[in-house]
């Protein structure tokens, strides 16, 4: 068989499945980003007044309602066209269908570590090199822009930011996003901004604000992409008609437009997440640096030797583990802040 020859020797790395703790506990899943907080009552109620004899049709080529619904969403920040709106079936299907506009065997991406798991490996199952920053923990794991920023140049075919970053969940001001573009733009360089958390700040702070700047800008956010005209345009010719279901375009919709839900939801993390960093800091371990309305934090054990991820699943913990990312070690985990800190902080004692 003619499979490329590259894929012989390519792993991807995924966040791990997870073995059960034994029956004495029952398991607290701290593990994939999901909203703790449930799901909004608008979708809710849409979800049981939807006509189902529906599914048996296409759905519409154009979502062109979702598409008006993103637009006006957006339309204090940015002056958007349908034709630069991409949907897919969750975010990461952009990124993938972006990589295959850009990518190939002899392409380079820039990035820093440690990000986001999913895209990384989708660098490697193009047959790319992925080169990061690597983020430091006697620097709390922050990230100076201006390090990503002095390692631009030509040779690359991409670069790839995630705000607010995974597993961290530390957010980059839109003024330091906005200087590495510049310089990406002077080097003929893409950038892609994932925003699959970018809910969790406000849309101010988004990247799309950039779109409109002329800077080339494909900003991801939650099952659908906002590019540049020019970038639409070839990301039409590698990307089939229908991208999404028709009920799942529909609920998207009916979720923009409940705002006060997003609200409601960012309030909750920051006082759920404030209560679980400090009972966890009490108790002697080390958070990175992260934003205060982000659900994902990345937790640090001081002793190097232990496994954090197979710890805290003895305590019927379920997170992801730290070398399930790029430079992370096994004595670090990712945790997306439970419905109540206190949840998870008695498990521990």
């Amino acid at each position: 068989m003619k499979v490329l020859s590259y894929l012989e020797s390519f792993t991807r790395k995924a966040y791990a499945a997870h073995e059960p703790a034994g029956e004495q506990f029952e398991l607290l899943d701290c593990s994939l980003g999901v909203n703790s907080f449930g799901v909004s009552e608008k979708v809710l109620q849409a979800l049981k007044e939807y006509d189902w004899s529906r599914v048996w049709s296409c759905p519409d080529p154009s979502y062109k309602d979702l598409k008006a619904k993103i637009i006006e969403f957006w339309s204090d920040h940015a002056d958007l066209k349908t034709s630069q709106i991409q949907i897919g079936h969750g975010s990461m299907e952009v990124l993938e269908r972006l990589n295959r506009m850009f990518l190939d065997k002899n392409s380079k991406v820039l990035g820093y570590a440690p990000q986001f798991t999913g895209y990384v490996a989708d660098i490697g199952a193009c047959g790319a090199q992925y080169i990061p920053v690597v983020l430091r923990p006697e620097e709390n794991f922050k990230l100076f822009v201006e390090r990503l920023t002095e390692k631009i140049n030509s040779e690359y075919s991409l670069i790839f930011i995630d705000n607010p970053n995974n597993p961290t969940g530390q957010m980059i001001s839109l003024s330091d996003i906005e200087a590495l573009l510049k310089e990406a733009r002077d080097k003929d360089v893409a950038v892609i901004v994932d925003e699959a958390y970018g809910d969790y700040f406000e849309a101010k702070d988004s990247a799309v604000n950039l779109v409109g700047k002329g800077l080339g800008l494909c900003s991801l956010k939650i099952g659908y992409g906002i590019l540049s005209q020019e970038l639409s345009y070839y990301f039409n010719k590698v990307t089939p008609p229908f991208r999404a279901t028709t009920i799942s375009s529909y609920l998207a919709g009916i979720a923009l437009s409940d705002q006060d839900f997003i609200a409601g939801c960012r309030k909750r993390v920051k006082i759920e997440k404030a209560k679980l960093i400090n009972g966890l800091r009490e108790r002697g371990y080390f958070i990175a640096d992260t934003y205060e309305y982000c659900p994902i934090l990345l937790l640090v054990h001081n002793n190097k030797d232990i496994d954090l991820g197979q710890a805290l699943l003895s305590r019927g913990i379920v997170t992801v583990s730290g070398p399930d990312f790029e430079s992370l070690d096994k004595n670090s985990v990712r945790i997306n802040c439970p419905a109540s800190a206190e949840d998870l902080l008695s498990r521990l004692d």
